[in-house]
């Protein structure tokens, strides 16, 4: 029995240094990877920050379009400045505060950005479906076990999580097992012994799934030193590009995307998600307890409030007044906590700001990159 632990316990020994030998890199690679195994594991986050990454939580926009040059992916591939991009689909405010608890002690020069979408804030708030497929056993744990974090804070993050993950009995049992342990002080040896066997496990399993998956390639640095950029030169630089790309609908979305997403539904469409509301909802106390984290953690954030597509979003019946309170009640929010907000969403309406329905695109992504650069310059 001793021996067969022995023997195991050198085999994941080598398999992790073998796993760590794929992740741990010397370019850019995997902080412009957007593969949602990366976004779960705390090792292979942190392992790949140094002291020139700002660190970006946000969504689908981090990745969508990364294959354009107006991107950040190209933007900031040099030496001096990258972009840890930390985020997928669903990755609400819930999964932002799992991993900002997790993650807190490695964010260079102690700020990062904080990415917010309008879709979010609906009256369902988070999917607990959706949830359990972007939740990280490991993030919830480093979480509860951040010192700098207030008790209060703590249950007010578990309780969320408890209650977005009854769905899945297992899972809900570790988190229970999590909050029993690291918070009310409560259980045995034995919790201890489960929760470090369940995180471990979790933790190795997700990085091969990640090696299998992440399909990591070379990406070397353009440089030494980022180009000091004319800002409004590169916002108007792909504006025939733009114009080209969005010449087959109504509402500039790219063709692509309109003739793959919405041309054969259109009419199906119009007017649909007329009862959606944005005045009340759960992701407005998601957001708050990030924030609340990030100031007992003593970090520093800038908000960036995204635009949607006003023209797309008036058709299929969530008007501008809707927008509007969640701007307004975001901004609240944000000033409560005495944060800086970058609000893009009086340009909903601009040509060529988005790429599609919800992501940005030729010019809004410049626009934001140019405010993350100078973020991160600020002392």
């Amino acid at each position: 029995m001793v021996l067969a632990l022995l023997t195991l316990g050198v085999y994941v020994h080598v398999l992790n240094q073998k796993l760590a030998d794929y992740y741990h890199v010397s370019d850019n690679s995997i902080r412009y990877n957007f593969e949602y195994t990366k976004y779960k594991s705390r090792d292979i986050i942190k392992d790949n920050i140094d002291d020139k990454t700002l660190v970006v939580f946000g969504s689908s926009e981090l990745s969508t379009p990364s294959n354009y040059p107006f991107h950040i992916k190209h933007l900031f591939n040099y030496d001096d400045f990258h972009i840890m991009a930390v985020g997928g689909g669903n990755f609400q405010n819930i999964i932002q505060a799992s991993m900002l608890g997790s993650l807190s002690d490695s964010i260079p020069k102690q700020k990062f950005i904080l990415s917010e979408s309008f879709i979010w804030f609906d009256q369902y708030g988070m999917n607990p479906k959706a949830f359990l497929s972007r939740v990280s056993n490991e993030h919830v744990y480093y979480t509860l076990k951040n010192p700098k974090l207030s008790h209060e804070t703590k249950e007010k993050f578990i309780n969320r999580i408890l209650e977005l993950s009854k769905d899945n009995k297992f899972v809900h049992q570790n988190f229970e097992r999590y909050k029993r342990r690291l918070l009310d002080n409560k259980g045995t040896v034995l919790d201890d012994l489960l929760n470090w066997f369940d995180v471990e496990k979790y933790t190795l399993n997700n990085k091969i799934a990640f090696y299998f998956t992440g399909n990591v390639k070379p990406m070397p640095s353009s440089g030494e030193k980022t180009p000091q950029y004319d800002w409004a030169e590169i916002q108007n630089k792909y504006l025939d590009e733009a114009k080209k790309a969005t010449d087959n609908n109504e509402f500039y979305v790219e063709n692509r995307q309109y003739n793959a997403e919405i041309k054969n539904r259109k009419e199906k469409l119009k007017n649909k998600y007329s009862n959606y509301k944005y005045d009340q909802s759960t992701e407005y106390d998601d957001y708050a307890l990030v924030l609340q984290m990030a100031k007992e953690l003593g970090l520093e954030v800038e908000v960036v409030n995204f635009p949607i597509n006003g023209r797309w979003y008036d058709y299929i019946g969530i008007g501008k007044d809707q927008r509007e309170v969640y701007s307004k009640k975001l901004a609240e929010i944000t000033n409560s906590y005495g944060y800086k907000l970058m609000d893009l969403t009086p340009k909903e309406y601009e040509p060529y700001v988005m790429y599609d329905t919800v992501h940005p695109g030729w010019k809004g992504w410049p626009e934001v990159a140019e405010e993350m650069y100078k973020f991160y310059q600020k002392d």
